[in-house]
């Protein structure tokens, strides 16, 4: 029998991606007096597309024949080592180089500004728009994961919905698509809460890799970008191994789930020391950069 209540998975990894947005915004206001600019929320979720693109075309083209290559060779293990150091590493890359790189195309854009207008306190309206500091990287890191969230669950939401809606539309497939689909849309009630869990945490992972990619650009160091790989690069490197080796097992969601909770935990715990990675009365782009 569908589970109806199975809806509030995706629809539940929208609303924390909506919600974080506005938690930030309101955050902000109440210590500024100022809302913080949907732009800032938008890039990020400009850059999540950017870092995203690629990593689909590879798992189109290269990402199975490097798999079958290093299991020939390396054994079945040994192939699904590689395929997580592998998944790792090009999470980390592309989606911390995506934000480093947006971030050093806001601080050349910033130094040109300045030159143009000559060396001084930048005017708020001015073409680059205000510097960015701390706030606004944590919120170009929200938005990266709240688009993440929206557009995963988006799908999944119009499926289930339409399934839900009339069940008759899966007389047209194919009888063993149909058993798969009917045994994930009869799954308990509490796996949609997980969906919701994992977005949350997984937005809190991206604000900390994205602030790190951030304070790479204004400290110029790219020791805190190595950093923000490597967290990227830990917390996407045990899901092939994790679905290998736990997909049938009943704690398979447990497990990873709170993997995850754990990696969003010492990203919130990253951000909340975030003095002590870089010196705070630095942490701005400038317009006089």
């Amino acid at each position: 029998m569908l589970n109806p209540w199975l809806i509030l998975g995706p629809s539940g990894m929208m609303i924390v991606g909506i919600f974080s947005m506005l938690f930030w915004r309101e955050r902000v206001k109440r210590g500024t007096g100022k809302s913080m600019p949907l732009r800032f929320f938008v890039f990020g979720g400009l850059l999540w597309a950017a870092a995203i693109i690629p990593k689909i075309i590879m798992d189109y083209t290269v990402t199975q024949p490097l798999y079958v290559w290093w299991a020939s060779s390396f054994g079945a293990f040994g192939g699904l080592i590689l395929l997580g150091v592998y998944v790792g590493l090009r999470t980390g890359v592309f989606e911390c180089g995506a934000a480093y790189l947006g971030f050093m195309a806001v601080a050349r854009r910033a130094g040109k500004t300045s030159e143009a207008n000559g060396v001084g306190a930048p005017p708020e309206n001015s073409a680059a728009g205000r510097n960015m500091g701390y706030r606004e990287a944590v919120a170009v890191g929200v938005g990266f994961g709240a688009f993440e969230a929206i557009i995963l669950g988006l799908p999944s939401l119009v499926q289930m919905a339409s399934i839900f809606l009339d069940p008759s539309i899966l007389s047209a497939l194919p009888a063993d698509q149909i058993a798969a689909i009917e045994s994930q849309l009869s799954q308990s009630t509490w796996v949609a809460a997980a969906a919701a869990w994992e977005r949350a945490f997984a937005i809190l992972a991206h604000v900390f890799a994205t602030v790190l990619a951030y304070l790479a650009v204004v400290h110029r160091r790219l020791l805190l970008l190595g950093g923000a790989i490597a967290y990227k690069s830990v917390l996407d490197a045990p899901i092939p191994i994790f679905q290998a080796t736990l997909a049938s097992s009943p704690y398979y969601l447990v497990i990873t789930e709170a993997f995850v909770a754990i990696m969003g935990l010492i990203g919130l715990l990253g951000m909340l020391n975030v003095d002590r990675i870089a010196p705070g009365d630095a942490n701005i782009i400038r317009k006089e950069q």
